[in-house]
């Protein structure tokens, strides 16, 4: 880990800053509004703030972990490339045509998501290659001239290529690409084996073209942010030789050159830099079985962690378009603290998908705002005291949110404004459960048997009622939370993707042609790490085999672990057991077919040594409490009346290992603010966690 290291996460609200000093463990944190016009400005703002605390400068950084949501947001708001699609003569039709899936089965009316390239700037073209990558038909080279004169005239900014079978043999691909390039100058041009190199052609073409789509996107930005981390002006002052690492979306680390060229594993990686740092520090207070919960302004996102590992996927859908990577499996819901509450048709109160966002924001952020939402709920019910300056910076107004509460709930509804912000912060909670119950019961785990570990600006905030109502015991609330997205930039590995498609039965496959196809990924992953100048030591390659019951068209990734031969022998009992922890069934007599073999190449790193609290007592030092404050909680039941209580409110930078807290309380701290519940009990760990017994 370098001396100085600094790394930030850009929200839709907030972008969130940390500087680490591994020389002295200090960790210092910073949290400002999000730019939307350009969020690099806000990202230099936060690093700056951050450092400022260490009393150091931009000159004094050895290295730069980046995490955002520019390309997620491009895709939701549809303000990427203008692009166009090359295909198989008689494929036009491709991107709308799809799976065929619809989101109601019995629903006639439904109308089609339009995808990324609409069909007048979809192109065909002759040429074929088979299953097996041999040539039926060759590439018309002659028409692809013609071609690329129409998607000149079209105003085209970036090109997708798709042919059938191009992860058997990607020539025509290839080649198609060298022509485009030399006939359209300054259109980005992407072949989708290039991107994603596997079977399923629709998968593999959305995937690529989202590439296409977002490559101008990212560039634009990328390039925006690495001339402010360097401009010694305006900028941040970074040296020209200091490392910048972007986080992709299964958790590990591309260069900013990598981002650039394959901006698509960028996508959903927003949250995942969270995920990661959260099995960091709950590993090491040893506890491994974990569900996180993160959220921000906008949304919670909730990912189950078992064994220290999240879990990663390798499909994924963003705005109703499919893309084909591996994913760390978040599962999404538009619950945060800008979510807006409303009243619907029938008179029940709703909470989000709408947001306030960072602008307006809250009626509480004095910023023109004048609906409620989560944050305004939380003040009026004493979560915040009218003088806490979020971010350690934003003074907030109570009298503001009171008013959003009971002009648009409270008076409505014919209930106090108090009993309004409970019924918000119910509704709200309800949403994470079922969104908790998304991840855990329906795939088969028991959330009890799980640590619920909350971060972001709100989530320790709402962690004590989550856990309450879904009868889990223990809380994790990690060091830092406002900021763990952050964390993750500087706790996450370097990491390569190298996948092959093959389509054989188990019964019919010779060990020792296997064994070389897995010892063949091996070594292209490591190549991979080579050419990122990770050294011999620090590089592992996880081999695993895609697999499925003959006949079934998604199959499980099977991971294949210590001696090959020996991994190989025991893949099926595996996988069934595999497939009855995810669907609840398995059939040791139905014969299993191989589908596909991949290598998840990791550089490791030096994970920072987070600072170590000093020892204390039981009882909090007088320099750790605030004072107190009065607090509404609601009851523990729906419909069970809520009552005030008198918490003690506690500075969690003065906490000491070993010290106890009992509810109701608030520990506050710059990035978040924690609010135990009547009678929980919270034990300050060692590593900085803070480990809380749920009263059930």
């Amino acid at each position: 880990m370098s001396q100085l290291s600094v790394a930030s996460d850009v929200g839709g609200t907030f972008t969130d800053s940390i500087a680490y000093d591994a020389a002295t463990r200090r960790i210092t944190v910073a949290k400002v509004p999000t730019t939307p016009a350009n969020r690099a400005v806000g990202t230099v703002q936060g690093l700056k703030a951050a450092l400022a605390l260490q009393g150091k400068s931009g000159a004094d950084v050895d290295y730069v972990g980046h995490g955002m949501t520019t390309t997620t947001n491009a895709v939701i708001q549809r303000t990427g490339a203008r692009t166009a699609l090359l295909c198989n003569r008689g494929f036009r039709d491709i991107l709308l045509i799809g799976r065929q899936n619809r989101p109601s089965l019995f629903d006639i009316d439904v109308v089609r998501p339009e995808p990324l390239v609409p069909r007048e700037r979809c192109f065909t073209v002759a040429g074929r290659m088979n299953a097996a990558g041999e040539e039926v038909e060759p590439l018309d080279e002659g028409a692809l001239e013609q071609i690329a004169n129409e998607m000149k005239a079209a105003d085209v900014q970036a090109v997708a290529i798709l042919f059938l079978h191009s992860y058997a043999n990607p020539s025509h691909e290839r080649r198609a690409r060298e022509r485009l390039e030399a006939l359209l100058p300054g259109v980005v041009v992407c072949a989708s084996a290039e991107v994603v190199s596997e079977f399923r052609e629709f998968e593999r073409g959305s995937t690529a073209v989202m590439n296409a789509y977002l490559r101008p996107v990212m560039e634009n930005y990328l390039r925006s942010l690495s001339h402010l981390l360097r401009d010694p002006g305006e900028g941040l002052g970074l040296g020209a030789d200091k490392p910048i690492m972007v986080i992709d979306a299964a958790g590990g680390l591309m260069t900013i050159d990598g981002a650039r060229t394959k901006p698509v594993h960028t996508v959903l990686s927003g949250p995942a830099g969270g995920v990661v740092a959260s099995a960091h520090v709950a590993g090491l207070a040893d506890i491994h079985d974990i569900i996180t919960m993160d959220i921000g302004g906008t949304s919670t996102d909730i990912s189950l962690i078992r064994n220290g590992r999240p879990a990663i996927t390798r499909s994924a859908v963003l705005e109703t378009v499919p893309i084909r990577l591996p994913v760390i499996d978040i599962n999404a819901i538009g619950a945060g603290g800008g979510s807006i509450a409303w009243i619907d048709e029938g008179g029940a109160l709703r909470v989000g998908p709408m947001s306030a966002e960072a602008v307006p924001g809250p009626a509480c952020y004095g910023r023109g705002g004048t609906l409620p939402t989560v944050t305004d709920a939380n003040i009026v019910l004493g979560r915040f005291d009218s003088q806490t300056r979020l971010g350690g910076d934003m003074l907030m107004d109570l009298q503001a949110a009171e008013t959003a509460i009971r002009v648009h709930l409270a008076d409505p509804m014919g209930l106090s404004i108090a009993e309004a912000a409970a019924g918000v912060l119910r509704v709200a909670h309800a949403n994470i459960v079922r969104g908790i119950r998304v991840v855990s019961v329906e795939r088969g785990y028991d959330p009890r048997s799980f640590a619920l570990v909350p971060f972001g600006g709100a989530g320790p905030m709402h962690c004590a009622p989550v856990a309450r109502e879904l009868r889990m015991k223990t809380i994790l609330v990690p060091p830092t939370p406002g900021i763990l997205c952050a964390l993750g930039q500087l706790v996450s590995d370097l990491r390569h993707e190298v996948n092959e498609t093959f389509i054989a039965a188990h019964a019919d496959l010779a060990e020792d042609t296997v064994i070389a196809r897995l010892e063949d990924l091996r070594t292209r992953g490591d190549a991979l790490l080579a050419a990122d100048s990770v050294p011999e030591a620090r590089r592992s390659v996880e081999l695993r085999a895609d697999v499925r019951y003959r006949g079934q068209s998604y199959e499980l990734s099977i991971v294949l672990e210590g001696d090959l031969r020996a991994a190989w022998h025991t893949l099926p009992g595996k996988f069934h057991e595999a497939h009855r922890q995810r669907f609840g069934h398995a059939d040791p007599q139905a014969p299993i077919e191989i589908v596909g073999f991949g290598a998840t190449a990791i550089g490791h790193i030096d994970a920072p040594a987070l600072p170590v609290l000093p020892a204390g007592g039981e009882q909090c030092g007088p320099e750790a409490i605030r004072g107190e404050r009065t607090i509404y909680f609601e009851g523990a039941q729906p419909g069970e009346a809520g009552s005030f209580h008198t918490a003690k409110v506690y500075r969690r930078e003065h906490l000491c290992a070993g010290n106890v807290i009992i509810g109701p309380a608030v520990v506050e701290e710059v990035s978040a603010t924690t609010v135990l519940y009547p009678d929980d009990r919270a034990v300050v760990h060692p590593s900085g966690n803070i480990i809380v017994e749920v009263a059930l």
